[in-house]
């Protein structure tokens, strides 16, 4: 008899964990519907229960999208007072964090912070810079930094805490940037080696552990999508692209689906033929040995996105390039400022500031709205450090430099510095690169019209995105769909089948 009790108590204790696929809700409708629809798929296959995670006021949009495929159990991750034992935890760590930067500095937080083993330095430093131009003058002990430390800390605790109660097999993501629900989600799945599924509107990747890196997810699928096409034909039409992209004969109308996404070329639509400047450069270059285009990125869009850095920031980035061409009297160096550094940012202050601090007679700004084409035939080399310059740059046969991964870092089109030293050798050192043979630059044009392709027909939306139609449309769109798109030999649903299949 009282073996049996023991027994009942033992049962009683013994708690079977929930197998769980978690969910990360970005609010977002297109996101949302990619990841529903995935989800569902596992569920059936792998008989496991779903759990959508929040941090901000759940849309009803994003409900009913989550509801239409049957997913409908969710929490909110974010500070809750019941959560006490928790908010402790977070204000000792939050205590100690800014104690640790103060003493070792930001360069230190964005590549060591850690919170029990686990690195979110750089997703909370990205998300700290986006607003408020911080990146010039970054504090620990502003307000809104203690803030957003302190509910990183606390989501990050609190995810960790469903781990350790549920048995996670597999969490999704829409999203692989700043501090949010969705990359602490990707960051402790990595640590458990849990699965993470990343599915974009163009591509997906599969994240199995610690140790690998995200990088530019779309750079698999490109590259992959490039060995299997057939080459005469993309040879053909990469190189009509080619020729209407530099004439500036791209049509664009924000509101057309199949051109929303080709804002980049209005850089070529709109530019002009700066005479007076490129006559300046080419008398001027007569006195150097060489003359480098350098393109800063801007500097508080998604810094981290495709992976560390060798400088903390882009803003750390150009100060120390500049400071660096200030120095090398024998090369001439254009500085060509973002279009979107002032068209989405309102940083053109904060970059005109820079360069007339280190102006010097061997540094120009590069006026707005000059032609590339006209630049890429006067310089010798083009640094940037993942911007889309550097590919357009390889497509004219110009050699360029990046410093950060990138969709077309496959080594053969960009140089690509690993370090400081070796970003600053290379630019002391022009002749000693090798151009762009006939070879690269054809596939240069191929990856640049295979981007924009991609980029237009996002293969992993299921509808057109929600910010080209209105609610009521794409909420009935979606409705339809869904059994349209849940035929077997639907050819959005082998895309999703194949990724089922992968995990």
């Amino acid at each position: 008899m009282q073996e049996n009790f023991y027994k009942k108590i033992k049962k009683m204790l013994k708690i079977k964990k929930r197998k769980l696929i978690l969910i990360a809700d970005r609010g977002s409708s297109d996101v949302s519907v990619r990841l529903g629809f995935l989800a569902s798929k596992i569920i059936k296959k792998k008989k496991i229960k779903p759990l959508i995670l929040y941090e901000f006021k759940q849309k009803k949009e994003s409900k009913d999208i989550f509801n239409l495929f049957k997913l409908n159990n969710s929490q909110f991750i974010g500070v809750k007072i019941k959560e006490l034992i928790l908010l402790i935890k977070t204000l000792f760590l939050t205590f100690i964090s800014i104690i640790k930067i103060l003493i070792f500095g930001f360069d230190w937080f964005v590549k060591s912070f850690e919170i029990e083993k686990i690195r979110l330095g750089d997703l909370i430093y990205d998300r700290y810079i986006r607003k408020g131009h911080k990146f010039v003058n970054p504090n620990c002990l502003e307000i809104s930094f203690l803030i957003l430390l302190f509910k990183s800390i606390f989501k990050f605790l609190l995810l960790k805490k469903i781990f350790k109660k549920n048995n996670v097999k597999y969490s999704l993501i829409g999203s692989n940037t700043y501090i949010s629900i969705s990359t602490i989600l990707m960051r402790i799945s990595q640590f458990y080696k849990i699965p993470v599924i990343y599915v974009s509107g163009e591509s997906y990747k599969i994240i199995r552990n610690k140790k690998e890196i995200v990088g530019d997810i779309i750079s698999k699928f490109v590259q992959n999508q490039l060995k299997y096409s057939n080459q005469k034909r993309l040879k053909i039409d990469a190189e009509n692209y080619f020729k209407k992209r530099v004439k500036g004969k791209l049509t664009i109308n924000k509101y057309d689906i199949k051109k929303y996404f080709d804002h980049d070329e209005l850089n070529w639509m709109t530019s002009k033929d700066n005479n007076n400047f490129n006559k300046k450069i080419k008398i001027k270059k007569l006195n150097y040995s060489n003359t480098i285009l350098y393109a800063p990125h801007c500097f508080a869009e998604s810094n981290h996105r495709c992976g560390d850095l060798i400088f903390r920031d882009f803003y750390q980035e150009a100060i120390e390039t500049l400071e660096f061409a200030k120095k090398q009297k024998n090369i001439l160096w254009l500085f060509k400022i973002h279009p979107y550094s002032q068209k989405r940012y309102n940083e053109l202050k904060i970059v005109r500031k820079l360069y007339y601090k280190y102006k010097s007679p061997n540094i120009l700004l590069v006026p707005f709205r000059c032609n590339n084409e006209k630049l890429f035939k006067l310089v010798d080399l083009v640094v940037s450090t993942r911007g889309h310059i550097c590919l357009e740059a390889a497509t004219f046969g110009v050699r360029n430099i990046i410093n950060s991964h990138i969709f077309y870092d496959d080594g053969k089109i960009s140089y690509r510095a690993k370090n400081k030293n070796e970003y600053f050798k290379f630019m002391s050192n022009v002749n000693s690169l090798k151009k762009p043979d006939k070879a690269i630059i054809i596939e240069a044009k191929k990856i640049l019209y295979f981007r924009k392709k991609l980029q237009v027909s996002n293969p992993y939306n299921l509808l057109p995105a929600r910010k080209l139609i209105g609610k009521k449309e794409f909420y009935n769109k979606l409705k339809r769909n869904i059994k349209k798109i849940s035929l077997a030999f639907n050819a959005k649903n082998k895309i999703y089948v194949d990724i089922v299949e992968k995990i």
